[in-house]
């Protein structure tokens, strides 16, 4: 039940940002062995961000809610993979990138029909 949250520093079309969320929701179930049922990508225009080291005119920050037990190297895996997409879709240089993850207790993510449980190999 993760919440995937890009902030922009430039604009995009509703239906550039549509896309995009679904394809993210998708990249994140590929690389963390989920489902995209669940999975929550919210794409916000913002008018700063300030990355030290980017150059350039744009800038993406992924601020990664997700539940704990995925491995460092799991998360490595899709944090690359996202700056990949990002910098694909978006020309965003890679430099100019940051993921960052927040891990939650299974018990702390909750839907509608459900609380989400703790994760594992097996989930």
């Amino acid at each position: 039940m993760p919440h995937l949250q890009f902030d922009l520093d430039f604009e995009v079309t509703a239906r550039e940002a549509d896309q995009f969320a679904t394809e993210m929701a998708e990249l994140y179930a590929e690389r963390m062995d989920a489902d995209t049922d669940y999975a929550a990508v919210t794409v916000r225009e913002v008018e700063a961000i300030h990355l030290g080291r980017a150059t350039g005119d744009k800038t993406v920050v992924l601020q990664a809610d997700i539940r704990a037990g995925r491995s460092a190297d799991r998360k490595r895996d899709l944090a690359l993979a996202v700056i990949e997409a990002v910098a694909e879709r978006f020309g965003v240089p890679e430099s100019n990138q940051k993921v960052v993850f927040t891990e939650h207790e299974g018990s702390q993510m909750m839907g509608y029909d459900r609380v989400g449980d703790d994760w594992s190999e097996s989930a």
